[in-house]
């Protein structure tokens, strides 16, 4: 093929969409859900092993794009090293100081700090304040309720006491598991 007849052809292909209304150019479209304005609620809100979290948005509501969590994260209550193989998880630090371990690296995130961590690698973290303000992006969304499965409604909106004794680690493995979520050297 020609140079001229190679830009003829990527000249047509970028004006079809327009021409189409960009109809069948493979994207796919889902129910997102309608408008909606969400805070922190008893509706909404869960007692997830001495964290308070509120499911602001669930797969459900965005067409399983994502899912956002705001939460507090409560220093000497972190997972052990895990790995997500279903979705992306980011967090957004709101107050508090929070080191994730990715791989390799290191980030100590503080307030106004956004911290990806991408499906596939495992990751830890250490909260360094006694307690952490986050909001939890999960894309795709689905995870949360792992947390919703894991916890009990909230009956008022506090940080709820802390767990006496250590957490059920074989229930956290299996109910994660469903979820995607690997623990190396605990399985």
């Amino acid at each position: 093929m020609n140079r001229k007849s190679f830009l003829m052809g990527l000249s047509a292909a970028g004006i079809a969409p327009l021409a189409m209304g960009f109809k069948g150019i493979g994207t796919a479209v889902t129910d997102a859900g309608t408008p909606q304005m969400l805070i922190p609620e008893l509706k909404n809100s869960y007692w997830y092993i001495g964290h308070l979290i509120s499911i602001l948005l669930s797969g459900k509501d965005t067409g399983g794009s994502f899912a956002l969590i705001h939460g507090y994260e409560i220093k000497g209550l972190e997972p052990p090293p895990h790995i997500h193989t279903r979705e992306d998880e980011s967090f957004y630090l709101l107050d508090g100081e929070i080191d994730y371990t990715a791989g390799d690296e290191v980030f100590r995130a503080r307030k106004g700090n956004w911290v990806f961590l991408p499906r596939g690698i495992q990751h830890s973290f250490r909260v360094v304040t006694d307690r952490a303000e986050v909001l939890i992006h999960l894309s795709p969304g689905g995870f949360e309720n792992y947390f919703i499965e894991m916890s009990q409604p909230a009956p008022e909106m506090i940080i709820p006491p802390r767990p006496q004794g250590p957490p059920d680690v074989r229930r956290i493995i299996e109910t994660a598991s469903k979820y995607g979520v690997r623990f190396p050297g605990l399985t």
